[in-house]
């Protein structure tokens, strides 16, 4: 009888057990979907107060200043980050090894509609992530700096107290 009694206690418990770690990535998924939300809601907005032409002449103009080593550099960090998104790499044509030209054109027929496809196209999850090491970088510069200034006002207090 004790070991039924036993079998069905852990049972319980493994049953609460997932339920609360399906409870959590309910909201750890709300959680990213608020985030990501409100920054697609900030980035149509931007988009939609800006001039596309100005924005893609200074564009061209950058590019087109700039010699190929350094194109190259720039260009290569910038896909790094976009492979991560491979639906917009598909649907804009985008590939590893594009041309400075290659990409003048693309940003040359670049329209608003498409712009507010590209924010919609990142996943919720990456903004999220973004986000949250972002909050965790100026959490922790927050906090050495104020051990900083406690640590200084102690050494002050001790020269004092001398």
């Amino acid at each position: 009888m004790s070991f039924s009694l036993v079998i069905i206690f852990l049972l319980n418990n493994f049953i609460f057990a997932a339920l609360s770690q399906t409870e959590i990535s309910e909201k750890v998924k709300l959680e990213d979907r608020i985030i990501s939300s409100t920054f697609k809601a900030l980035a149509k907005i931007f988009i939609s107060t800006l001039d596309i032409n100005k924005l893609k002449k200074n564009n061209i103009k950058r590019l087109n200043n700039m010699n190929e080593d350094k194109f190259k550099k720039q260009y290569a960090r910038v896909y790094q980050t976009l492979k991560d998104y491979p639906l917009l790499l598909v649907r804009y044509d985008v590939t590893e090894n594009m041309t400075r030209d290659a990409l003048i054109e693309k940003i040359k027929s670049l329209d608003k509609r498409q712009m507010y496809e590209m924010a919609d196209s990142v996943p919720d999850k990456v903004i999220a992530n973004q986000f949250k090491q972002y909050l965790n970088k100026k959490r922790q510069e927050l906090q050495n700096g104020i051990a900083n200034q406690i640590n200084q006002l102690w050494g002050k207090i001790i020269e004092k107290a001398k």
